[in-house]
């Protein structure tokens, strides 16, 4: 018979692997969310953007 430290370490191996796999699920939720095209063409600031042809010397 299995001393009682080793079916504390199962079980709590046991959870930690539980855990691990909802919070992975969680993230990928998470990750899907807002990710749709709502249609919005705000610009982002690390988007390349054309330099304006118009120079100006001081």
């Amino acid at each position: 018979m299995p001393s009682p430290a080793v079916i504390a370490c199962g079980v709590v191996g046991f959870l930690c692997a539980v855990f691990l796999l909802l919070l992975l699920a969680y993230r990928m939720k998470k990750k899907d969310e807002g990710s749709y095209d709502l249609g919005d063409t705000k610009l982002s600031s690390t988007q390349y953007q054309k330099a304006p042809t118009k120079e100006f010397y001081a």
